[in-house]
């Protein structure tokens, strides 16, 4: 078996003496599983990549989900039942998975004497597009990860994605698909 030296300096040692401490003083497959990672992600940027981190959950119990890939579409749309806001996005990831996150959004009354709330068509939400004017200011609804209920649908391909989405949305992957995300321009 092939030897490799790596040199340590005095400020790292303490990091290398815990590790080797967690991992039960098998230091080698710590270094290479660390490594593995690390080619993972810096690959991945290379392509135009990067970590993603999304929320899953209902309201009130969320957990983390992470994940290497691209967002292609970020799109806004009311719920079936008009009641609520959905944002989906949906990311291509390093092994050309696509993964769809929807988070949605009730809408919220403005007084509890108010029988209008604000997701009715005429005053706020998708209906008279205030999130969507929001979201071309720059805004980043994801701010508030308090409310809404999250899921996340991983899809082998694009096409088994499509029954998942409206036309709109799967039409909209497609174009960012064909289309890198960032064009050099050699002006």
């Amino acid at each position: 078996m092939p030897n490799k030296t790596i040199y340590v300096s005095d400020d790292d040692l303490p990091l290398f003496e815990r590790a080797q401490e967690l991992s039960g003083d098998n230091l080698s497959a710590v270094v290479v599983r660390a490594l593995r990672r690390f080619i993972e992600i810096e690959e991945a940027k290379e392509g135009g990549m990067d970590e993603v981190r999304v929320l899953v959950g209902t309201a009130g119990y969320h957990r983390r989900k992470r994940f290497t890939g691209v967002r292609l579409v970020r799109w806004l749309q009311s719920t079936g039942d008009r009641k609520g806001t959905q944002i989906l996005n949906v990311y291509r990831t390093a092994k050309d998975h696509y993964v769809l996150h929807t988070r949605t959004v009730p809408y919220w009354k403005l007084s509890d004497g108010d029988p209008d709330y604000m997701g009715d068509p005429k005053n706020w939400g998708v209906g008279n597009g205030l999130l969507l004017k929001i979201s071309t200011w720059g805004y980043d609804w994801e701010a508030f990860k308090v409310s809404g209920d999250y899921t996340l649908e991983v899809f082998d391909t694009l096409e088994e994605m499509k029954p998942h989405v409206s036309s709109e949305l799967y039409q909209a992957v497609v174009l960012a698909g064909d289309n890198p995300e960032i064009e050099d321009l050699d002006i």
